[in-house]
């Protein structure tokens, strides 16, 4: 049975020295790509792809009109990648290659550069000028990937107006850029019980819990959600995955249809559905989602594979 784990988007690790870059020894047969959209879903050109090895070596790439991005030739074993692209805050994640068979591709969100947090809310509170200061410099040390020091004056500021959800905000978006899921997970569940009606903290909050393998969770937390408050066709197809990954094919195509409602122009979703459809022995779904993938993307990493399954389903 085929089973694909879905890359999550907040795995964060640390940038090499531009030194470590200029080695040679990363050349492989392995092959990464992916897609980079904003926080709406929406493709992302010419954005920046920079990929490297804690030993050394590296490349770099950049989106095409549609988002998306791909590099060959790499060697096997854990690679660092760094996404940027102007206006957005940069996104550092960890993959491991194989040079013997494809990791699916990667889907990575952008959000918008730290703007200076609400300072009407800050003010509401009673802070004074010293605390709305505190909190710009904040976002300035953050845009600059300072996360202590952003973090040690965004808690000054909490201290001052203690359960702000933006503040919090601020603090979460710190340990996430740390790479410390366990103290965004916390901080993130504050910004909820500070503000329940704020649903882009809560899909940040669930898309976290699936990453961290509580699947429960994560997925009660998306179905509480308001309609329309997931945007990212991401959300739903990594928990689609997962449920994949777990033998709950039955979830798993209920996840992955979600996500081909959000955006069904990603080939990858219908592959990953039909492989769903496989698990559960529904062989007329599969060959459909599969033949929809070789419809859509005919030279595509998958192309040869799903081919292979079409004709072993006849």
């Amino acid at each position: 049975m085929l089973t694909r784990a879905r890359l999550g988007v907040l795995l964060m690790v640390v940038t090499l020295s531009p030194a470590a870059l200029q080695a040679q020894d990363w050349r492989g047969k392995g092959r990464v790509d992916g897609w980079v959209k904003d926080a709406n879903g929406q493709p992302l050109a010419d954005a920046k792809v920079q990929l490297s090895r804690e030993s050394g070596g590296g490349t770099s790439t950049k989106t095409n009109k549609k988002g998306y991005w791909s590099v060959m030739g790499l060697i096997g074993g854990q690679w660092n990648v760094d996404v940027s692209a102007p206006g957005f805050e940069t996104r550092k994640l960890a993959v491991t290659l194989s040079e013997a068979a494809r990791i699916p591709p990667m889907e990575v969100k952008l959000e918008k550069a730290a703007a200076a947090l609400p300072q009407e809310g800050v003010a509401a509170g009673g802070a004074g000028p010293q605390i709305i200061e505190a909190i710009q410099e904040g976002n300035r040390l953050i845009g600059e990937k300072k996360y202590p020091e952003a973090r040690a004056l965004y808690e000054k500021a909490l201290a001052a107006v203690p359960g702000n959800a933006a503040i919090l905000k601020g603090i979460a978006q710190t340990y996430a850029g740390e790479g410390n899921k366990d103290k965004a997970v916390e901080t993130l569940r504050k910004v909820a019980e500070a503000d329940p009606a704020d649903s882009d903290s809560r899909v940040l909050l669930a898309s976290l819990l699936l990453e961290q393998g509580k699947l429960d969770e994560g997925k009660a937390m998306l179905e509480a959600l308001p309609e329309g408050a997931v945007k990212d066709a991401g959300v739903y197809a990594n928990l689609g995955i997962l449920f994949m990954n777990k033998s709950k094919p039955a979830d798993s195509v209920t996840y992955l249809t979600k996500a081909i409602t959000l955006d069904s122009s990603d080939a990858d979703l219908f592959y990953y559905r039909g492989l769903a459809y496989m698990q559960e022995k529904k062989n007329a779904e599969a060959k459909a989602d599969l033949k929809k993938y070789l419809e859509m993307k005919p030279d595509g990493p998958e192309a040869k594979e799903v081919s292979e399954i079409l004709q072993a389903l006849k």
